[in-house]
């Protein structure tokens, strides 16, 4: 089961990384591929906005990264039962043999960010 706990964690990780990278180089490039966004314009205005700003790409990659870890943890926490769901029912997490990835998601996810490096 821990397997599955910590191959959850890292692929969670991966995303954030993935998706910070790739909204991060959209909002900083100029030339970025944008065929993947809904609505091109919103993000070729803060493209215009950043390139005269002198916020490094840095700068944003380490905002996104904050903000997509605190999307994460919110949705870990609601699984946790953290959240007014639980007054309507709990979400667990299983693995395919029907074992739960057991309770407290959100402060494993945040020590696993801690334990690879992703987190000081």
């Amino acid at each position: 089961m821990k397997n599955n706990k910590c191959e959850f964690f890292e692929d969670i990780a991966e995303s954030m990384e993935y998706w910070g990278e790739a909204v991060s180089d959209a909002l900083e490039k100029s030339d970025a591929d944008l065929s993947w966004v809904e609505e091109k314009e919103p993000y070729q205005r803060i493209q215009h906005a950043l390139s005269n700003s002198g916020v490094s790409g840095d700068d944003l990659k380490q905002v996104l990264s904050e903000c997509l870890r605190g999307f994460a943890v919110s949705i870990l926490t609601s699984i946790d039962g953290g959240t007014t769901l639980a007054e309507k029912g709990r979400i667990y997490l299983v693995d395919a043999d029907g074992k739960s990835l057991g309770d407290g998601l959100h402060d494993a996810f945040v020590r696993h960010l801690l334990d690879t490096g992703r987190l000081k």
